[in-house]
């Protein structure tokens, strides 16, 4: 009984997960180019001024990392996800 109450959470919360990947990666992919557009007009304006163009070199900096990192835990997610499931199951 363990093993189908496992395998039913499991499967409750893959469907969730797929259902919600879509959509969670389009609004990402709108925040990251409305926030692109943003630093990239901050780095414009600051071309006098060696500060502002510091912070906004560093912001820019900033943001790729950030992108990078979000990216790769929405595609590390299903992964951990199928594999989590896979490993309680062989020990149910």
């Amino acid at each position: 009984m363990n093993d189908q109450v496992f395998k039913s959470f499991s499967d409750v919360l893959t469907k969730m997960f797929d259902s919600m990947f879509t959509p969670l990666i389009t609004i990402a992919v709108s925040l990251c180019a409305i926030w692109g557009v943003y630093l990239g007009f901050k780095y414009w304006r600051a071309a006098g001024d060696e500060n502002k163009l510091k912070q906004a070199k560093s912001a820019l900096v900033s943001f790729v990392i950030g992108i990078i990192v979000i990216f790769a835990v929405a595609l590390a997610a299903p992964l951990l996800i199928s594999s989590l499931v896979e490993f309680m199951s062989q020990y149910n």
